[in-house]
């Protein structure tokens, strides 16, 4: 996270806009000025009923039901094929709440209250942009949900929330930009600079909303694969690879190449033929996945 203390010196004569510009928004973090959209009321709701231990499934059920549309994302994840490869489709929603699990629920809620946001933006022409954070976020959620399901490095589930939220800081730079005004934000000078401060930007916003700490964690560190983060974390080292791995996704040929040079796949126990196969034998489930979440 952000602080005041770790802020970019000031700004100099000579330096980039970038950096004056980023330098705004992290200031605004410090002091805890999060200017993204909140989380709609049903969100809301859906994290305090799963919160409460005792709620039984049928108040989970009634909660999710008053959004239509938040009810049928959750039965479409339920019924997709990642989840329901050769069973018979659920058409109740109380039992799309048991396939799933309080977590992948909870996520599922936080994940449709996020594209709501970027769908509402009120920048028209910021919506392409938003609409490809929401996608990217959504296949690295797949892949870190497949890594952390055969490694078992990780939380399915927490590991699949992760990479949703890891390009948070991203979204909230973009959407900042109709409230500043910075130039040069097509140079490479800005993308260095979002590069480097958007993984403490998506900290600070998900210590904000409450997020549990490895989720924090690993995505305020997601720049960092050669061990700064707290090595019982393994959350990161999912994180960091999924994110790796999404060119490999499109291009096989980079594997070798890209397990060589990011360390935590050593440290998940995975080799580019390991990542191979489990690219292979998991693409549909990707597809199936990245589908639900999107659609």
């Amino acid at each position: 996270m952000a602080t005041a203390n770790s802020l970019p010196q000031k700004k100099s004569a000579g330096d980039p806009e970038p950096g004056g510009f980023i330098r705004k928004l992290s200031l605004e973090l410090a002091v805890g000025d999060i200017r993204l959209p909140s989380f709609p009321d049903i969100a809301v709701r859906v994290q305090q009923v799963l919160e409460d231990t005792r709620a039984p499934r049928t108040q989970v059920a009634q909660v999710i039901g008053a959004d239509a549309a938040l009810a049928a994302r959750i039965l479409r994840l339920a019924n997709s094929a990642f989840f329901s490869p050769a069973t018979h489709q659920i058409t109740d929603l109380q039992q799309a709440l048991t396939r799933l699990g309080n977590q992948l629920v909870r996520c599922t809620a936080v994940s449709f209250s996020l594209q709501q946001m970027t769908l509402g933006s009120g920048a028209a022409e910021l919506r392409p942009t938003l609409h490809k954070l929401w996608r990217q976020g959504t296949l690295v959620a797949a892949i870190a949900y497949v890594i952390a399901r055969e490694t078992r490095a990780a939380k399915p589930d927490e590991a699949l929330m992760t990479g949703l939220m890891h390009n948070i800081g991203r979204l909230y730079i973009a959407v900042s930009q109709t409230r500043h005004s910075a130039e040069g934000v097509d140079t490479d000078a800005w993308a260095n600079m979002v590069h480097e401060w958007h993984p403490r930007i998506a900290g600070a916003i998900l210590k904000h909303w409450k997020f549990p700490l490895p989720i924090i964690t690993a995505v305020a560190h997601q720049n960092n694969p050669h061990g700064e983060s707290p090595r019982e974390n393994r959350l990161t080292d999912v994180l960091v690879s999924a994110v790796a791995l999404v060119p490999c996704v499109f291009n096989r040929d980079l594997l070798e190449q890209t397990v060589c040079t990011v360390p935590t796949f050593q440290l998940l126990g995975l080799d580019a033929a390991g990542c191979q196969r489990l690219l292979a034998a998991t693409a549909d489930q990707i597809k199936a996945l990245q589908a639900a979440l999107t659609q």
